[in-house]
Parts: C-alpha cells; structure tokens; sequence
C-alpha cells in the first residue's frame, strides 16, 4: 500500500513548480484538505498560475484526493495555541484523523507543530534530497529542482547548500 502524504499548499505548488509531483503522485497516496484545495487551485486559477491548473488537473484525475477534515475544534484549538494559518492547520488535522505517513510542508510555524506532536513531515527540499537516494531521480535533475527552490522557495542558504551536498553524494 501507498504511503499517504497529506499536503499543504505551499509544499504541494513548489513540487509542482519543480517538476516532480508527477512522480510523487505515482508513488505516494496525495491527499489535501478542501482549503488546501481552495489555496492552491481555485485562488491560484484566479491569479492564472499554471501550477493551479496542473494541480487541478490531477485532483480531477485523482491522482490528489480532496477530503473533508471532521475536527473543526482541533483546528482551532492548533491555530490558537500555534499560530498557524487555516489551511496549514486543516492538512495537520487531516494527517491525524487519516493516520498518514507524512506531512508536506513548508510552514515553519506547521513544522513547529509537527515537532511538537511528533508528526513525520517533509518538506519540498527533502522531497528532491529523498528521491535522489532511492534513485527515483538523477541526481543531475535533483540539482536543477534544488536551484529552482532556490528561486522559488522561502530556503536559507544553508538548506540549499545542505541539499546539494546530499544529492552530490549520491553521484
């Protein structure tokens, strides 16, 4: 059985803006709460994003499913105790009510969320890193995904340059 990966929006547009959410789809049960939905496709449509539409294209497709998240208390209770915007917390709550495997996010106030409660979390950089060492992809294209992160992305230097150093060991 696929490993399921629940995403927030910023996560699932940069692995779409780097090429390699079509491979993840493949290998990974994608799932995204209804505001991740409205964030990432119907907002970004609105403002003509190409990615919107490409995301769009694989929620009709079913390649990304979209699920209802239950626990409207939780999500308010994690927006006030961690600051953390609507749909960032909606796709937290959808990963413990579906048990996932991991968590897609870029959002430092969700990772704070995911260290405190212990929740398995990946973010675009270590999705490129990953793939590189199982092989999935080469690690010449793992290096143009990292630059492109680096244009797209919210990354530290630092975090660039740790990625790169990784998928240079994979050579």
């Amino acid at each position: 059985m696929d490993k399921i990966v629940v995403s927030d929006a910023s996560t699932l547009i940069l692995l779409q803006k780097i090429d390699l959410l079509d491979m993840l789809v493949k290998n990974f049960d994608f799932i995204i709460p209804e505001e991740i939905y409205k964030e990432a496709v119907l907002k970004g449509k609105d403002k003509k994003f190409s990615d919107s539409y490409q995301i769009e294209d694989k929620t009709n497709k079913n390649l990304i499913r979209i699920k209802k998240v239950k626990d409207r208390n939780k999500i308010n209770k994690i927006m006030n105790e961690f600051g953390t915007a609507e749909g960032e917390t909606e796709a937290i709550v959808l990963f413990l009510e579906l048990k996932a495997d991991i968590l897609a996010t870029d959002d430092h106030k969700s990772i704070n969320v995911c260290k405190a409660h212990k929740i398995p979390f990946m973010t675009a950089l270590t999705f490129v890193v990953d793939a590189c060492i199982k092989k999935s992809i080469t690690t010449n294209e793992a290096k143009k995904m990292i630059e492109k992160l680096r244009l797209y992305g919210r990354y530290k230097d630092e975090l660039i340059y740790k990625a790169l150093s990784y998928v240079e060991a994979e050579k």
